[in-house]
């Protein structure tokens, strides 16, 4: 026989019943989107990536980048890339190799780096080498950059650092020649560096020299270098060697 109890304890399950029903399409639904993002977001970037391999036409680097997010501005929106806003938060970094020997790296921001390295023959090199009477071995002039590019499709800032190194499979020596960033035409007003440092630092076991640029990239407004800071990254861009002339250009970012 239904009781009066008995019909309340059916309707209750009922209406839970319903509201789980209710939740699951709604979960699900966000589930979608989140996995729409990250799908939008990579073929976004697979596209930059594709568009700077296909430059055969000598088009600057800025200019690919600039009609890329042109050409997909409907597609490209700051708040939709930029999944996490704190600059607290450590950034996922996405690195990829081009056809032209650069790197392309992504951020979980909205903001990407193409990073590379310049070779130079060193006469200064070549004629140290000739009058030496040790067995030391020189490495080209070597000049690593880092660019940072909006997703606005603006080239922001570029750090650069240049220098070269002397070897002879047990020691290595770091012949510093400098080190310095470019704000692009614009950004003076957005971009403010501090605390820059720059030179050559030698290792005391002797095996590994550097040669860096670094200091604090603030963002924010700015009239004559005063104003209000809103994000603060430390930049690290430099050249390391060892004792067997093996050198590569490496870059660190930390918010602040």
């Amino acid at each position: 026989m239904e009781t009066k109890g008995t019909r309340i304890a059916a309707i209750f399950v009922a209406m839970l019943l319903m509201s789980i029903f209710a939740v699951v399409p709604a979960m699900a639904d966000t589930d979608q989107k989140v996995r729409m993002s990250i799908e939008s977001s990579f073929e976004l970037e697979q596209g930059l990536i594709d568009a700077l391999n296909s430059n055969t036409k000598g088009i600057s680097t800025e200019e690919v980048i600039a009609n890329y997010v042109e050409a997909n501005k409907d597609q490209i929106s700051i708040n939709h890339l930029k999944r996490k806003t704190s600059v607290s938060d450590n950034s996922n970094f996405k690195t990829y190799q081009l056809e032209d020997g650069s790197y392309i790296t992504f951020t979980d921001g909205d903001y990407f780096f193409i990073s590379g390295i310049e070779k130079k023959s060193n006469n200064k090199a070549l004629t140290e080498s000739a009058t030496s009477t040790k067995s030391v071995s020189y490495t080209p002039t070597i000049t690593g950059y880092k660019t940072l590019y909006s997703w606005l499709g603006v080239k922001v800032y570029t750090i650069y650092t240049k220098g070269y190194f002397s070897y002879d499979g047990q020691t290595v020596d770091a012949h510093y020649i400098d080190s310095w960033y470019v704000r692009a035409a614009g950004a003076t007003s957005f971009w403010k560096v501090t605390d820059w440092e720059e030179g050559g630092y030698e290792y005391s076991s002797g095996t590994r020299s550097d040669i860096y640029g670094r200091g604090n990239f603030q963002y924010g407004i700015f009239v004559s270098d005063y104003g209000i800071v809103l994000k603060e990254f430390y930049d690290n861009l430099y050249i390391k060697c060892d004792q067997t002339g093996d050198y590569s250009v490496i870059f660190e970012e930390t918010a602040l």
